[in-house]
């Protein structure tokens, strides 16, 4: 049996969704329509289709396997549906729970019964020149003992505010299922991919993602966040305050909407979008960063998600806040987050020229008698007045011993195609040798007795330099001068990866002082 893994096909965690009732007549706002409804030469519907848009949330049993066969709930990922405006068809995206495709199958309506035809093609595998279709499966008892049906149907009850598939069951103890599943074509036509779904409940979710009046206007702003940030975009209209690009990877286009009130701009939680097959949402939440003996430390929130609240001043623009932003596919715990944002402090952007911060090299440390080592830095985001600079225009380089260039090649980083002397704030090799955002890289080769940074902007249409800023190997603490270890205080810990961590865990980390220095833990 071929066991396939798709991208972002395990979702392995739930999500709390409110539902409020509606009915079938009773149409809920729309969304603006992608297009018509197409199907490509596999005949997979990929573009959403025109019609009534509703979200929906699962509840009910599911099967799935990556490496091991998992038996699943459903609850909490999100079905999408869209109900044609004559009301006789409706297309469902991602049909089998944990199968997120971004795919359609389509179905027709009468009554309260929605009928969909077994069959339909939701996804293909260019490079094995096989897909994956809709099919009726029954377990027996061994997830090598089953039978699939193809030529068939499923149909879904309407009942109010709620779309219930009929006929299937499962006991996942005794490993015995009747459900809605997905099976190979092709060469593997008709063996079983163990996604498999059954006594789905979809319950209607009456909130839909915020759509900005068609014509507000923007202007940059910089959302920083302790050593790093990056741009968005902030709209006023009228007492309402409107964000977009708030998060940098998840939902990145969504807006997030509020309102000015004595001297503050307030932004009720609310929800985000979906992404992947979850909702997401965008909430404040207060919490308390607690530092440890060993120099790491944790986030306490208040859950649950609520109201985020900046102060705003009038004159400057600015927005700040000692609450966390959140976004989160709960709003109730601490089980599901996306993105955060610990005090983000937001001001207008004008692009300008400067000369950046210095950099730091904030840990050195080798491996394998040096031939596998992991620098680390800190690169700000702000330049010597204190201006934010956009990461998009910011780069750096590495230096050793008497100010030598430190080249990086293609033998060593197998991502590059040609040397690389300059490595964007940005850029990341997917291969976690280079890691974005100046956390660091891996370094192959050693004898140094420095290894140094130093920071490039080029804002304004100008190119300006830092100093460069060295690890010396032959000092005591590694940095220029004595350091003043009296009262310092842990400020950012990093674990093996370059990644900052919250809370020291057993084996190796690294931590950064007030003071400068960095220590090295091994906690067992």
């Amino acid at each position: 049996m071929k066991t396939i893994i798709l991208s972002v096909l395990s979702l392995l965690f739930s999500v709390t969704a409110s539902a409020q009732a509606t009915t079938i007549a009773k149409p809920s706002p729309q969304l603006t329509p992608v297009s018509k409804v197409t199907a490509d030469k596999h005949g997979i519907i990929r573009d959403q289709p025109e019609g009534e848009y509703r979200i929906y949330v699962r509840d009910g049993g599911a099967t799935y396997a990556t490496i091991f066969f998992i038996k699943e709930s459903q609850a909490g990922i999100v079905e999408e549906v869209v109900f044609s405006e004559d009301g006789k068809k409706c297309w469902l995206k991602n049909i089998v729970s944990h199968a997120t495709t971004y795919t359609w199958v389509e179905g027709s309506v009468e009554g309260n019964t929605i009928t969909v035809p077994l069959g339909q093609m939701v996804h293909w595998f260019d490079d094995g020149n096989y897909g994956m279709r809709l099919a009726r499966v029954k377990v027996d008892g061994d997830i090598n003992k089953y039978t699939v049906d193809t030529k068939g149907s499923v149909t879904f009850t309407i009942d109010g505010d709620k779309l219930i598939l009929n006929g299937t069951s499962g006991d996942p103890d005794a490993s015995i299922f009747d459900g809605l599943g997905l099976v190979y074509t092709d060469s593997y036509d008709g063996e079983w991919s163990y996604y498999l779904d059954y006594e789905t409940v979809l319950t209607y979710l009456d909130e839909k993602p915020v759509t900005p009046p068609a014509d507000l206007e923007t202007e940059a702003f910089s959302m920083e966040n302790e050593d790093y940030g990056h741009l968005m975009e902030v709209g006023f209209y009228g007492n309402d305050v409107y964000m977009r690009k708030v998060t940098e990877n998840k939902l990145a286009d969504s807006w997030i909407r509020g309102y000015k009130e004595d001297g503050k701009v307030v932004f009720p939680a609310q929800m985000a979008g979906i992404g992947g097959a979850f909702a997401f949402y965008f909430c404040g939440i207060d919490g308390v960063k607690e530092e440890n003996e060993y120099g790491g430390y944790s986030w306490k929130y208040e859950w649950p998600g609520s109201d985020l609240v900046f102060d705003y001043d009038e004159e400057t623009r600015t927005f700040t806040t000692s609450q966390t932003l959140m976004l989160t596919t709960s709003l109730n715990a601490n089980d599901g987050r996306g993105e955060i944002f610990h005090s983000p402090k937001l001001r207008p952007y004008e692009e300008h020229a400067g000369t950046p911060s210095d950099p730091s090299v904030i840990a050195f440390v080798e491996y394998a008698g040096g031939a596998l080592n992991v620098a680390m830095f800190v690169v700000p985001l702000v330049d010597t007045e204190g201006r934010f600079m956009d990461p998009e225009k910011l780069s750096y380089r590495l230096f050793v011993d008497d100010d030598e260039p430190y080249i990086l090649y293609p033998d060593e980083y197998e991502a590059l195609t040609e040397p690389m002397e300059e490595i964007p704030y940005l850029y990341s090799d997917r291969k976690g040798t280079i890691i974005e955002k100046a956390y660091g890289l891996y370094v192959y080769q050693t004898g140094f007795d420095r290894f140094g940074i130093q920071s490039i902007y080029r804002g304004g249409g100008e190119e300006h330099m830092s100093n460069i800023c060295y690890w010396n190997f032959n000092e005591p603490d590694h940095v220029d001068g004595i350091a003043n270890v009296q009262d310092a205080k842990p400020v950012a810990s990093y674990d093996m990866t370059g990644r900052q961590v919250e809370q020291v865990r057993k084996g190796f980390s690294i931590t950064r002082m007030s003071d400068g220095r960095v220590v090295k833990t091994i906690r067992k």
